[in-house]
């Protein structure tokens, strides 16, 4: 399959380009080209560049991953609430080695909008990394439900949240990304959250799911 390419301005004037799901490129400065392919391929992770948008979700730009944390800027992130057959709820604890939230329990499998992706790509390749699913099941189980903004002292998001569900086959996490996480029902996941530090984002996006009127017991409203 084959994409069209994306251009994205960073706020010092850097023209990037960037294909979907890859992070190699041309960058355009000072009216010099510089091919960046053959340090990208030598590097031992490619600069992961993500998507900057104004307070109406409409992308501006695009800027590095440290950029981004480090100054706060209005992004988009994709969180996703996976389920199993019996209507449970992943719980995951977020690996110590996380820039955002790191040791955190979490109630959503997340990720940043990187260049080049929409929400349904970020969420598909943050289960594949995370959690172990392929990104050709995750496209295909991804439910939609709203896009929400989110402000806190540590994130600034245009989120968007999906529901997927699990149908069986173990969960092959991801060191770096998650150090535990298992189904609970809706009463356990209460329970956690009057005990546990969770992200404040994932706390955010289930009261958006489940209601303000529900209990700690209780699931999503239908």
């Amino acid at each position: 399959m084959i994409y069209k390419e994306q251009r994205f301005i960073r706020s010092s004037g850097t023209q990037i380009t960037f294909e979907k799901h890859t992070f190699v490129g041309r960058v355009v400065q000072n009216r010099r080209r510089h091919d960046c392919t053959s340090q990208m391929l030598h590097a031992t992770k490619p600069k992961e560049y993500c998507v900057i948008v104004d307070e109406h979700n409409r992308v501006v730009g695009a800027e590095p991953r440290d950029v981004t944390v480090r100054n706060r800027l209005l992004g988009r992130g994709s969180y996703v609430f996976v389920t199993n057959d019996l209507g449970e709820l992943l719980v995951s604890k977020r690996s110590m080695k996380k820039d955002v939230y790191p040791g955190h329990w979490d109630v959503v499998i997340a990720g940043v909008v990187q260049a080049g992706e929409e929400y349904e790509d970020t969420a598909a390749r943050e289960l594949s990394e995370e959690i172990g699913v392929s990104e050709e099941g995750a496209r295909a189980g991804l439910r939609r439900l709203f896009v929400f903004p989110y402000r806190d002292a540590t994130c600034h998001v245009w989120g968007c949240a999906f529901t997927f569900n699990h149908s069986g086959g173990e969960l092959r996490l991801q060191e770096d990304e998650v150090d535990w996480a298992g189904f609970r029902s809706w009463e356990q996941v209460g329970q956690m959250l009057q005990k546990e530090q969770f992200t404040p984002v994932g706390r955010h996006i289930l009261e958006l799911y489940r209601g303000p009127r529900e209990g700690p017991q209780g699931g999503p409203q239908k």
